[in-house]
């Protein structure tokens, strides 16, 4: 089978199939690592997208309501910032809808965090868009809103390699968010991923990151890659030097996580206020995330609001969801 000439519709007849256990799980396995070594076709992005979306339950959220989602898998084990700036974010007033799932491939997912943070994680449909409608805060669970997937978690953890799965996550959010900042490991995923974005949600909004150091976030121990998708177009990428902001960029050590229990007491400690480099990685995270949502019309004023928000406290009121 030639991976590279099927079509996006292709792929989502071998998704349903896959997704249903209609094909054998070692034709399943054989056929993801067939994906790895064909580098992931664009359009097997595009058909798995559409194979999960019919199955996924989905909530009504917000018009300006906004996802800060990373694919994980940069094997870099940092605390977490999407998660500390989904609460940044919140505080500002933009709804957020936080999709995620426990740790996978690193130290502490963004499941983890909530668990740890005493934030119970909620399968109540109604409960998760009155939260989000009222406290600007729901977390979308991933295995909950994507059940079909359970079927091939065993398969996927047998191969023990990452595969096409690993990035569909961000692309899946069960609020169908408008305006999404998507972290991914991989720079040559990035373009695909805003590929599909662009043709399976042409009035989204997105920000694809990707750090130099490979961190599925924009970081500070170098630049990052941005790529912007609007309105299904797909911007040439530009680049993000924190120092242009006014950021030190530190080492990586300045941002090592360890343990849900860890990292929890360390994003707490930081929307309190206090002064790290993971303060400083919150901070322009979120200004960029307040500058896609409109609150904001800079990343200089999305920068002085998130630094409000963290030195006034305001953010900690949403860790009591």
């Amino acid at each position: 089978m030639n991976l590279e000439s099927l079509s996006a519709q292709n792929y989502e007849e071998i998704f349903d199939k896959i997704v249903e256990l209609k094909i054998p799980e070692e034709q399943i396995r054989n056929f993801l690592l067939d994906l790895n070594e064909a580098n992931m076709p664009t359009n097997a992005f595009i058909g798995a997208i559409s194979s999960l979306k019919k199955r996924m339950k989905t909530i009504n959220a917000p018009q300006n309501a906004i996802d800060v989602c990373g694919t994980g898998g940069d094997k870099l084990n940092t605390l977490n910032v999407s998660t500390a700036v989904s609460f940044v974010v919140a505080a500002a007033g933009v709804p957020v809808a936080k999709h995620g799932n426990k740790a996978i491939s690193s130290n502490s997912g963004s499941a983890d965090i909530f668990s740890e943070l005493g934030i119970k994680i909620s399968d109540d449909l109604v409960q998760i868009e009155k939260d989000l409608h009222e406290k600007k805060l729901s977390f979308l669970f991933a295995p909950f809103f994507h059940e079909s997937l359970k079927n091939v978690a065993q398969i996927r953890k047998s191969l023990g390699v990452p595969t096409i799965f690993n990035f569909l996550g961000p692309l899946l959010n069960p609020a169908n968010t408008k305006k999404q900042i998507i972290g991914v490991s991989r720079r040559d995923i990035m373009h695909k991923m805003a590929k599909c974005l662009s043709i399976q949600s042409p009035q989204t909004t997105a920000y694809f990151v990707h750090g130099f150091d490979g961190m599925d976030e924009i970081t500070l121990t170098d630049n990052s890659y941005l790529l912007r998708c609007e309105k299904g177009i797909i911007f040439p990428e530009e680049i993000i030097n924190p120092e242009e902001f006014g950021f030190k960029k530190v080492s990586l050590d300045q941002l090592k996580g360890k343990d849900p229990s860890y990292n929890a007491k360390k994003l707490k400690s930081l929307l309190e206020g206090e002064q790290s480099a993971y303060r400083d990685i919150v901070i322009l995270n979120s200004a960029f995330a307040l500058k896609l949502a409109e609150r904001v019309s800079s990343i200089e004023e999305g920068i002085e609001l998130s630094s409000r928000i963290i030195s006034t406290k305001a953010a900690i009121p949403s860790l009591i969801l």
